[in-house]
């Protein structure tokens, strides 16, 4: 068990890292693709730039995808011992979460390379084609946050009332979790940047969080509520 938490531990921070990375290569590198008013200026784009999007699509997608895993099953075991359902539920919409987000990135990498190559010989073809593929990829893993919203509002819930974490690292997360939700509106969309920038911190902070528990006690793993109590009976005694 201590291994699957030093595993989550820096699956989170690796999450935190595509986040960063990411973000910063949309505000340097993309802003022409992200702002382009039509399919036919991000098919330009696409092709003149397929390498690098294929480099930022696989962070922020495929390798995110795959540090969610152990991060998903970490918190999962840490929560078995609270019986809760919610816990149980939201680590289910955990782990589709990964393997969506994943399936997105696999597609989207796809899209990139049929886009570029029609672009040279039709690129009105070209433009059609991304349109459509824009909506799919966006929809899957782009446009809103849901599945995200719901296993990060419902672990931070349950761990909230057991105290897994600091405090305010549970509300970080019950607050982003609903920020995940309200995605679903077409008129909130926009509120999934503030979804994406919380949870750098919350990764962080759980990351660091279930590496330092990762040297503790299987017994005290188990029981988070463990260490408080011996810590009060130790300062009683003394």
């Amino acid at each position: 068990m201590q291994s699957v938490q030093k595993m989550g531990g820096i699956g989170a921070l690796i999450a935190a890292a595509t986040f960063v990375v990411g973000l910063a290569m949309y505000a340097t590198l993309f802003t022409d693709f992200v702002s382009a008013d039509t399919p036919a200026a991000a098919s330009e784009f696409i092709a003149d730039n397929q390498l690098t999007l294929h480099l930022w699509n696989i962070t922020i997608m495929i390798v995110f995808g795959i540090a969610l895993v152990p991060l998903v099953l970490a918190i999962g075991d840490r929560l078995r011992e609270a019986h809760s359902p919610l816990a149980r539920v939201a680590s289910v919409f955990g782990l589709i979460w990964a393997g969506l987000i994943i399936s997105t990135g696999m597609i989207t990498n796809i899209s990139y390379a049929t886009v570029s190559d029609l672009q040279d010989t039709d690129p009105e073809m070209a433009s059609t084609v991304w349109a459509g593929l824009d909506a799919v990829t966006n929809g899957l893993g782009g446009g809103n946050e849901v599945l995200g919203g719901i296993w990060v509002l419902g672990i931070s819930i349950v761990a909230l009332r057991e105290r897994l974490f600091a405090r305010w690292v549970n509300q970080l997360g019950v607050v982003m979790g609903v920020a995940g939700l309200v995605t679903v509106v077409p008129a909130l969309e926009e509120v999934g940047a503030v979804f994406g920038l919380g949870l750098i911190v919350w990764f962080i902070a759980v990351g660091i969080n279930l590496i330092q528990d990762g040297g503790r006690s299987a017994e005290q793993q188990a029981n988070p509520r463990l260490i408080r109590t011996k810590s009060l009976t130790t300062n009683q005694t003394n």
